[in-house]
């Protein structure tokens, strides 16, 4: 990530970057479905089949890290405000701390709020490992159907993030235009223009898995998230290049607009391939009883 040192030259045009860096719905209409759909119909035979079987109720969910950005429900809107994005030129250079509370710190140290350079690298990390620990316990109790409903929901807000950060303008402070050092601002309202693009162009569920074959993330799993958002930064230009072929949708926006989608369904399949490679090695508390038969 290229140094951002004194990018921010005054107060104006701190507060027309923060100002630029709230974003509302990401994906537009059922585009979270699809890509949830296609990532958990992508999973290989060793996933097990209630999951692989459960690409609808993990889609069903998909949507509600959305929804729940409601305006009568505000404490739920403030938490899950920042958990969708990564404005990673705020942090001025620095790299990505594993932990969230060291983010935190860091962004105290550098003098930026927190929920304002955005969460989604942790909240995407940890679900992963909410989702392994779900998957430990189907492991040890696989005809308990509460905790195969359990994985599924994990897995629609797993997916919901994980998508999210494949969109590059959720990696950016440059969410929703350019803002110049003088405070002035081109590009406003690309974002929607992005978010909707697979839908305007019809892509369906299979074209989006087509070819797809997830593999566990190598190494360490923070890292290999960090990566894909350090990835969907450095597509910003090229984002901007496009604005003017969005609307209509000119054909090197089509072909974006696929290579990021297929990008997203293999991302977040193979993060759920990841958490259930982690299942294997979790050892459950052994105070923790759950009936070992199916439960309706």
């Amino acid at each position: 990530m290229s140094t951002r040192r004194g990018f921010l030259l005054t107060a104006g045009v701190t507060l027309a970057v923060l100002a630029l860096a709230q974003p509302a719905a990401a994906w537009w209409g059922d585009t979270h479905g699809l890509l949830t759909r296609a990532a958990v119909q992508a999973l290989p035979q060793e996933v097990p089949a209630f999951f692989r079987e459960g690409a609808e109720t993990a889609a069903h969910i998909s949507f509600d890290p959305d929804v729940a950005k409601n305006r009568r429900v505000p404490h739920v809107r403030h938490g899950e405000h920042p958990e969708h994005f990564a404005d990673i030129e705020l942090l001025q250079g620095e790299e990505l701390p594993d932990q969230r509370y060291d983010f935190i710190a860091l962004c105290h140290t550098l003098g930026i709020a927190p929920d304002e350079a955005g969460f989604a690298p942790y909240a995407i990390t940890e679900y992963v490992e909410r989702l392994a620990v779900a998957f430990a316990e189907h492991r040890k109790w696989p005809q308990n159907g509460v905790i195969q409903v359990k994985c599924l929901v994990y897995a629609g807000f797993l997916g919901h993030y994980a998508e999210d950060i494949v969109q590059p303008l959720h990696a950016t402070i440059h969410y929703n235009g350019r803002v110049g050092e003088d405070g002035s601002r081109t590009g406003a309202g690309i974002h929607e223009k992005v978010d909707s693009l697979i839908e305007r162009i019809g892509l369906t569920a299979a074209e989006l898995g087509e070819g797809v074959e997830p593999a566990p993330l190598e190494g360490e799993l923070f890292a290999a998230v960090r990566d894909q958002v350090l990835e969907s930064n450095g597509q910003v230009d090229r984002v901007y290049e496009l604005a003017g072929g969005l609307d209509p949708v000119s054909e090197p926006a089509r072909a974006f607009a696929e290579e990021r989608g297929r990008l997203a369904v293999a991302f977040t399949a193979s993060l759920y391939l990841t958490a259930w490679r982690l299942s294997e090695d979790i050892r459950l508390p052994s105070w923790l009883k759950r009936s070992p038969e199916a439960v309706e």
